[in-house]
């Protein structure tokens, strides 16, 4: 009896410490995923799924798809920096689904953020085309190529995400129309829409929907279900959204019942 007690408190110390790492990973990382938990611990999938309901439970982490989340996310604007190290594969592969649907002569709008980036990185070498931004890194990146023609609206220049947005930005988009338009969004919720931190950014990503003749959101599966402060729109007020096949299958049937294409990219 005394050797099954001593055993089950090794066992309940041997969660707890795994538990604080697992916080510990996530507060570096700002996300973790099931499977490489499970990988790193040597334990399986279901355990590191109970260790994150439990955490999730204590208000801890919030809990994804596949994963978790830091909480302060939900309350915080991360820096661009923070979020060009979190789910670099999926965002490349998005980015480059993305990409390819830029055809010959279309005037494109790319929004600022890490996702759209990679858009960016993957444009077709084989057409020309004209590109808007609002992001000051994104233009930087676009004027290195031959085959593109790229134009920046105005406005004062936000560090954490190097958005250029205000009344500048709203002057320029006077008179502009766009063939396509791709954004990112920090978070997509079936009943709050598409939001962001900044509440001066989603008021431009806002006009940039009423330019556009079609406007595809890119979001990897860790954005789904998640709520910040600023609304861009509501999801059916896009045309379509490129994701992950992370993402999980409550959210695709949800948006089923939308008249909004979902693409997902394999990873």
């Amino acid at each position: 009896m005394k050797s099954q007690e001593k055993e089950t408190d090794h066992q309940h110390m041997l969660t707890g410490r795994r538990r604080q790492v697992i916080l510990e990973q996530v507060q570096v990382f700002k996300a973790v995923k099931t499977s490489e938990l499970s990988d790193s611990f040597s334990v399986s999938q279901m355990t590191i799924r109970n260790d994150l309901n439990a955490l999730a439970e204590q208000g801890q982490l919030v809990r994804v798809h596949g994963g978790a989340i830091a909480r302060e996310w939900l309350t915080t604007e991360p820096s661009y920096q923070d979020k060009a190290s979190v789910n670099r594969i999926e965002k490349e592969k998005i980015g480059r689904q993305a990409a390819s649907l830029i055809e010959e002569g279309m005037a494109v709008f790319i929004g600022n953020g890490t996702t759209t980036m990679q858009i960016i990185k993957h444009l077709p070498v084989d057409r020309r085309f004209r590109i808007f931004t609002n992001a000051l890194n994104h233009a930087l990146e676009v004027n290195q190529l031959p085959q593109a023609e790229v134009l920046v609206l105005g406005g004062y220049l936000r560090g954490v995400s190097l958005a250029m947005v205000g009344r500048l930005a709203h002057q320029a988009l006077k008179g502009i129309f766009f063939d396509l338009a791709f954004l990112g969004a920090n978070g997509i919720s079936i009943e709050r829409g598409l939001t962001i931190p900044s509440l001066e950014e989603a008021e431009t990503a806002a006009e940039i929907i009423d330019h556009s003749q079609r406007t595809i959101v890119v979001a990897d599966h860790t954005k789904f279900g998640i709520v910040a402060h600023g609304r861009i729109a509501d999801i059916a007020d896009v045309d379509a959204i490129i994701t992950d096949n992370g993402l999980d299958s409550r959210f695709a049937n949800a948006l089923s019942n939308l008249d909004v294409e979902i693409t997902t990219v394999k990873v």
